[in-house]
């Protein structure tokens, strides 16, 4: 490893006020409503989509340091993305620890797609390397969650996704919305105490619709999301951006980019419904159904989208042997994946969509596993013996919630708000805001 090549990434070393000159700090310090960070003094492998901000808390990490009187030199950052193999990354922290002495913090930057990386890592956890620091790793795949790399080693992982609609609101809200969301916490899904602290957000709902229409058009990842609430639009180099980043992260672990694009055309062509792997697989050509579910699992290991099954109800688990749907994790991407692979940019007729995938990633954050309802009929979801039906539409009411035995029904609307005894009806936006 050239020394060179670590120095120029720690400008901080010869003059502590270069942290302010770094790009990703200057952007986010000059931001009027600014995304808030805490900083735990932790290890910590820290998961996440690309551009969805995990450098900039490393930096901005490095500047809080700073401010607090740590010896810059302490403070070492690296991007990993020229690395060639593990050994390269212990030979930067023995670098660090012949720099000078004292706690240290180490800030590996897009490690995960170093070859063999947890062997490094694990070797630094195991040994007297790790005495007296702090090591923060960041990386865009969560392949090393599901495998549980680092199982009894003193490190935590914590994983970075685009804001979701109650923390985008958090940032762009007024004072009093964002007052009343912070005094918000409902424990269970009962529609008696859904429908309490909703009533609470109906003196907001102007705002908050305003809001949620902004959301569904730039997502939470920060870079579209301020280009629209600053400039009132999303630059075409955005779009173009967060393509180009899926595409280099499927070249780095060889897989196709035409079987890439022809799974992703299958997944919006069919958003939101039912499908076999079988039916993707002849529909856009692709050679087997087990190469279909093979990209669609690493497209849900990249942060890109998941996948959803029916609920079996006497075991009380996924059915994986049956149809599955599939929603991305942001809308933004919904915008990015049309137009890149479809060749054309959303209609209104794609809002249902949409605003359906939000409400199924916004589960999924809050509840960790979901399904789909499916026995005849079909509920969009289904959790907690509480199906919830998404129905983007003027006109709503209860015969639009399908005929099925399910104790709690919450059937989510455009603007209407209704109370029955076994069913809310309710603005989706209020929902997302209050669960």
């Amino acid at each position: 490893m050239e020394i060179k090549n670590i120095v120029e990434q720690n400008p901080w070393w010869k003059n502590k006020e270069k942290i302010n000159e770094d790009e990703k700090v200057r952007v986010a310090i000059t931001k009027k409503q600014k995304i808030k960070y805490s900083f735990d003094e932790d290890n910590y492998l820290i998961i996440g989509p690309r551009q969805v901000g995990k450098t900039t808390f490393l930096k901005l990490f490095i500047k809080n340091l700073i401010e607090r009187g740590e010896n810059p030199k302490r403070i070492l950052y690296f991007s990993c993305e020229i690395l060639n193999n593990f050994n390269e990354i212990l030979e930067i922290v023995r670098f660090s620890d012949s720099l000078i002495e004292g706690r240290k913090y180490i800030f590996f930057d897009e490690i995960t797609f170093v070859p063999e990386w947890q062997r490094a890592i694990k070797f630094l956890l195991d040994s007297p390397l790790i005495q007296n620091k702090v090591i923060l790793l960041t990386g865009s795949s969560s392949i090393a969650l599901k495998k549980e790399t680092f199982p009894g080693r003193p490190i935590k992982t914590r994983i970075f996704y685009p804001l979701s609609f109650k923390e985008f609101c958090k940032v762009f809200g007024s004072e009093n919305l964002k007052k009343e969301i912070d005094n918000i916490s409902i424990s269970s899904l009962s529609l008696e105490e859904l429908n309490k602290n909703v009533k609470r957000l109906l003196f907001y709902f102007n705002e908050i619709e305003k809001l949620f229409n902004l959301y569904i058009r730039c997502g939470g990842f920060p870079k579209s999301m301020y280009e629209l609430l600053e400039n009132g639009k999303i630059r075409e180099e955005t779009y173009e951006i967060y393509w180009k980043w899926l595409i280099a992260d499927i070249a780095k672990i060889d897989r196709s980019e035409r079987i890439t694009t022809s799974v992703l055309s299958g997944v919006l062509k069919n958003y939101g419904t039912r499908f076999s792997l079988n039916s993707i697989a002849k529909e856009m050509e692709i050679g087997s159904h087990v190469t279909v579910r093979d990209y669609l699992e690493i497209l849900e290991n990249l942060f890109v989208l998941r996948n959803l099954f029916p609920i079996d109800i006497k075991k009380g688990a996924e059915a994986f042997r049956r149809m599955r749907k599939v929603y991305f994790i942001d809308p933004f991407l919904f915008h990015v994946f049309k137009r890149h692979v479809l060749g054309a940019k959303v209609k209104n007729e794609d809002y249902p969509k949409i605003i359906e995938g939000i409400v199924a990633e916004h589960l999924v954050r809050r509840f960790g596993k979901i399904y789909y309802f499916h026995q005849k009929r079909e509920v969009d979801f289904y959790l907690h013996n509480t199906g919830i039906e998404v129905k983007w539409q003027d006109k709503v009411d209860k015969k639009d919630f399908p005929r099925v035995e399910i104790k709690n029904k919450i059937l989510l609307s455009k603007s209407e708000y209704e109370i029955y005894e076994d069913m809310i009806i309710v603005p989706v936006s209020l929902v997302l805001l209050v669960i």
